[in-house]
């Protein structure tokens, strides 16, 4: 009667365990497939009280792509999740103007760039992307008139984005605490620059570059829940030998409008940004 009873008392736990995992699956395929936005899944991991171990890959990997608009920064200004079309408009303080144009996808990825230079030219740059189910949306391509760079990612033990490679020569390599989140992306150029960006709670607060160290600080928005850029400054040893200021509006999405720019108290241009 024992050994029947034990037997059953295992099936019983395998089924369970099934169950389970079928429940686990069942949970995360409204929020681990091609089609989920952004927004759903920024929702999901704001509200929820246990995040579901799968959907939290899946939603860091997306995110810590090099294009993502939570991580891509343009003068030093991130875009702090949005997708849609951002038109920027550049008051350069010696008078000249600049008018670039960048297009997110529903997932947040860069789909293209139109960057103008300072002596006017416009660079149209159009990214792809690859998807898996398993590690989410990655970097595939982009393609200029100048020329196509073509990415691939590779993950680490438990599935997290490790490293992008450009075939230019390109790399970022990431580093993880315990509780999975980004603490540290690398950067290497493919004229071998590299750059290290150092991160605490999604930000950036210290930059290696150049042989500089930067530090970055920020302001906390009680109404949206995230931190803006007010400061750069950079150090030698503890010294503060320069600092980049940055004065700004801001919608009630927590996206930047207005940021006006300068360098050691002397303006140095004014960025406004829509966002349609």
């Amino acid at each position: 009667m024992m050994k029947r009873f034990l037997m059953l008392a295992c099936v019983a736990a395998m089924t369970i365990g099934t169950t389970w995992g079928q429940l686990a699956a069942s949970d995360s395929a409204p929020y681990c497939n091609e089609n989920v936005t952004l927004e759903k899944l920024t929702s999901y991991m704001d509200t929820m009280r246990t995040i579901d171990p799968r959907v939290k890959t899946f939603y860091a990997n997306l995110v810590n792509n090099p294009t993502h608009s939570y991580r891509i920064e343009h003068l030093d200004l991130g875009f702090n999740g949005c997708t849609g079309r951002v038109d920027e408009h550049v008051d350069m303080a010696d008078g000249s103007k600049r008018d670039n144009v960048f297009i997110f996808n529903n997932q947040g990825l860069l789909t293209q760039s139109i960057i103008q230079g300072s002596k006017g030219a416009k660079t149209t740059v159009n990214y792809s992307y690859s998807y898996d189910s398993h590690t989410s949306f990655s970097l595939k391509q982009s393609k200029s008139k100048a020329r196509t760079i073509n990415y691939v990612s590779l993950f680490d033990e438990h599935g997290r984005r490790a490293i992008v490679k450009g075939d230019n020569g390109s790399r970022h390599d990431y580093s993880y605490n315990e509780n999975g989140h980004l603490t540290k992306l690398v950067t290497t150029s493919a004229k071998g620059e590299k750059r290290t960006l150092v991160y605490q709670d999604g930000y950036i607060v210290r930059e290696e570059a150049g042989g500089k160290v930067l530090r970055y600080h920020y302001d906390f928005d009680t109404a949206t829940g995230k931190k803006f850029l007010i400061a750069i400054k950079e150090l030698k040893g503890t010294d503060v030998v320069h600092e980049r200021t940055f004065d700004y509006d801001i919608d009630t999405h927590g996206r930047y409008t207005r940021v006006s720019i300068a360098l050691d108290g002397k303006h140095q241009m004014t960025i406004t940004r829509e966002y349609r």
